[in-house]
């Protein structure tokens, strides 16, 4: 039942979040963003009114619907940044989310044990606040004369067969497989993590909100501290292809965590991944299409991940209702189940980003332009010395 209250939301946002995107494009950043936040407090606040089961499940149906805000977010960190330095915007953006996910364990926690509808009640007052910061400091990058410009110049596509006018091309569609695999094995390890901490470690509520708040803290440091001074020493393509290989290393340990205190260690490696891979592949993505479809690239990301993230819950949950499973002489448990899958879907992720990378060399034009000049910048330096 929890699986499929999880999948409901997601799979409501599956059937919408594209047309957001799209409205985006057409009507503006700002307009849509407001939309979605209000009808996202609406269904906080009939969640907390809630008197049943069907009630809440209408209500994280309506939050499925109205959830546009992430890509209209990702489409505007686009609008106002360069190739170059995009992704250690994007990051930013997985810090911000990731500080969210950190406090709102706690507080929610500790609200939910006084009584179980303060936590929808404060979460629909904070979409008010949300609306109002949105308003009074967000500026509209998307004014009517730039929406102009895009019509016309999409028009002059239509009149051009020629030139392409669908985001869909070979780039597109192997990165976003690389997104769907990404958010696949991601759901399934955190749509049954406060399960397992329940079943296998038999964790209070407290002993939860400190893990996941340990785990928040841990991607707000690397995306918000270490990703841009990494990106510039390592570079993008090695940091993308370090962080395909730890996350088959972390899933093959998943299993194996016996104690509850290996569980902090196993979350660090993991939220490092979390943190980095994300903000690359998706700025990967914004390189394969022009600025006019943006909003409607960041639609169809955030529905793949919807996607993903309707059918996980019901992988993983399915594996601890399951108990385990016999394969020839071998007995497999839910956490052996859970583990091995993600380190499948890694190896897959893996080889789809090595094809990316190997068909599409300019993909990291930039950065290879960048350490040209640098050496270049070195090299006249030397002479100079």
């Amino acid at each position: 039942m929890i699986g499929l209250l999880i999948s409901s939301n997601a799979l409501a946002a599956l059937m919408v979040i594209p047309i957001w995107g799209k409205l985006s494009d057409k009507y503006g950043r700002k307009p849509i963003l407001l939309i979605s936040q209000a009808g996202t407090g609406l269904s906080f606040l009939i969640l907390g009114l809630s008197n049943s089961i069907y009630i809440i499940l209408i209500a994280r149906i309506i939050d499925g619907i109205f959830g546009g805000q992430i890509p209209v977010i990702r489409a505007y960190i686009t609008d106002i940044t360069t190739p170059q330095t995009r992704a250690s915007h994007m990051g930013k953006i997985m810090v911000g989310y990731t500080l969210g996910m950190t406090l709102g364990p706690l507080i929610g926690g500790f609200l939910g044990s006084i009584n179980w509808r303060f936590p929808p009640y404060l979460a629909s007052v904070l979409t008010i606040v949300l609306m109002i910061m949105t308003i009074t400091i967000i500026v509209e990058i998307m004014p009517e004369e730039r929406r102009t410009e895009i019509k016309a110049h999409l028009l002059t596509v239509q009149a051009n067969p020629g030139e392409k006018s669908s985001i869909w091309n070979k780039e597109v569609i192997n990165r976003m497989i690389q997104i769907f695999l990404l958010s696949l094995i991601s759901f399934i390890f955190t749509s049954s993590f406060t399960l397992v901490l329940y079943k296998r470690y038999n964790a209070d509520p407290t002993t939860t909100g400190l893990v996941m708040a340990v785990a928040g803290l841990a991607v707000m440091f690397y995306g918000g501290i270490l990703m841009k001074p990494m990106i510039k020493k390592i570079g993008e393509k090695r940091l993308l292809f370090a962080t395909f290989i730890l996350f088959i290393i972390t899933f093959l340990f998943y299993p194996y965590l016996y104690q509850l205190w290996m569980v902090f260690i196993f979350i660090l490696p993991y939220s490092f991944v979390v943190a980095f891979m994300r903000p690359l592949i998706t700025t990967n993505m914004t390189k394969a299409v022009g600025v006019d479809k943006q909003g409607e690239l960041s639609g169809w990301s955030t529905n793949l991940q919807a996607f993903s993230q309707t059918i996980a819950p019901l992988i993983a949950t399915g594996f601890l209702q399951l108990g385990g499973l016999t394969l020839g002489f071998i007995f497999f448990d839910s956490y052996h189940l859970i583990g091995f899958t993600n380190v499948i879907l890694a190896v897959i992720l893996l080889l789809i980003g090595y094809i990316d990378i190997k068909h599409h060399p300019n993909l990291y034009y930039y950065e290879r332009l960048r350490k040209k000049r640098e050496a270049m910048r070195k090299k006249r330096l030397k002479k100079i010395d």
